[in-house]
């Protein structure tokens, strides 16, 4: 049976959609599940959730894609499992990943980044105006 989540890197990140968290739950330890949605702000949810938006197509956008990568980080770093998504997991999820393969130095430049997150998940989106934030982000490993 094919999951609707997939792990980015094996065991500590993992990556999908918002319907997804049911599964994801029953089958990992999470410690934190990070909401990329910028609609999505409040709610009540029965699992560790922090919004941490991205915009797309917005004055913030580069902002926002880096706080989301220097949270990411930071769980990662402090021993953490973590989930992330957007609505569809295909373009802020896609980015966030891209980026968090950059920042974990899990990835030497973005086209081997982007190849590493697309075999993780072939639906990512990684064309999109987000990806741009990436090579202003990490300007040295275009």
């Amino acid at each position: 049976m094919s999951k609707n989540y997939q792990a980015l890197v094996p065991g500590r990140i993992f990556i999908g959609g918002a319907d997804a968290i049911p599964e994801l739950l029953e089958h990992e330890k999470i410690d934190i599940v990070y909401d990329l949605r910028a609609e999505n702000t409040e709610g009540n949810y029965d699992y560790p959730r922090t919004h941490l938006q991205m915009y797309d197509k917005d004055s913030q956008q580069d902002e926002s894609v880096e706080k989301a990568l220097d949270e990411v980080a930071a769980a990662y770093e402090s021993g953490k499992n973590i989930y992330f998504h957007c609505s569809t997991g295909r373009t802020r999820t896609g980015t966030l990943a891209v980026g968090t393969l950059l920042k974990l130095n899990q990835a030497d430049n973005l086209e081997e980044a982007k190849a590493k997150a697309r075999e993780v998940r072939e639906v990512l989106n990684l064309d999109s105006q987000l990806i741009t934030s990436l090579e202003r982000i990490f300007p040295e490993k275009k």
